[in-house]
């Protein structure tokens, strides 16, 4: 992959991935095309692509992050408050989390998190969102384990490797069905639930706010899971949050 003075080209990218056969060896293939670029650590989601089978999608799909963070984001439901989840809902081209903080009105906690993110291992972070006609179908985020590092400075070539990757990956994952986003309409309890969940709150709590039974709730939360072809709270949060289901 590297050249002679290290350097790894977009053209030298598209040839390489047009090869490949497995979407294991695409990800490979993406992760040390990104660590050439100088970041080492990458997290791919797809939340709503309705091109894609649902076996496709989801939150993490790869994911190189450190796995203390990783834990950390979903025991304390961090997806609810992400300032880099809520600014790529609205961004059709790629952006810098440090900008975030200059463009956007910021909660304290918010401006914590970002800390909290570079501390845990997470710098210079770049986020590349891959929009639909709608509302936001996943996207990559970017970043390096230390904070004095070398990395591509250009936003707009780094898309292009991402938005290549993404073409090749939807090449070869199973196709969806082109259902209507109507389709996976949550009703208002499942709404109601599903917020709460980004809250981080647990089922029984849920009932209790709700004034509802905790099987009631075990019920919804089911529902929403199949609704939004998720598999577990951390997923139902992002993707409610990102596909704009519930704003919180």
């Amino acid at each position: 992959m590297l050249y002679a003075n290290g350097e790894y080209s977009l053209e030298q990218f598209i040839e390489d991935t047009s090869r490949v056969k497995s979407v294991e060896r695409l990800f490979e293939v993406f992760i040390a095309a990104m660590a050439n670029l100088g970041f080492d650590r990458v997290n791919f989601s797809v939340m709503r692509d309705l091109d894609l089978d649902a076996s496709a999608q989801g939150f993490g799909l790869i994911s190189t992050y450190p796995a203390v963070w990783q834990d950390y984001y979903a025991d304390n439901g961090l997806a609810r408050i992400d300032p880099v989840v809520k600014w790529a809902v609205g961004s059709v081209r790629p952006f810098r989390w440090n900008d975030i903080e200059h463009q956007a009105e910021l909660t304290r906690r918010q401006r914590h998190f970002l800390r909290e993110a570079e501390e845990g291992g997470l710098c210079n972070g770049i986020g590349v969102p891959f929009p639909g006609p709608r509302t936001l179908r996943g996207g990559i985020a970017l970043a390096t384990s230390v904070r004095r590092s070398k990395q591509m400075e250009n936003l707009d070539v780094l898309a292009a490797y991402c938005h290549q990757f993404y073409v090749v990956y939807k090449r070869l994952v199973p196709p969806g069905l082109r259902l209507s986003p109507a389709a996976a309409a949550l009703t208002r309890t499942e709404q109601e639930v599903l917020m709460r969940i980004a809250h981080g709150l647990s089922n029984e709590v849920i009932a209790h706010r709700l004034g509802i039974k905790a099987g009631s709730v075990d019920f919804h939360v089911q529902n929403i899971f199949r609704k939004l072809k998720v598999n577990n709270r951390t997923a139902a949060a992002t993707k409610g949050l990102m596909g704009g289901y519930i704003e919180v």
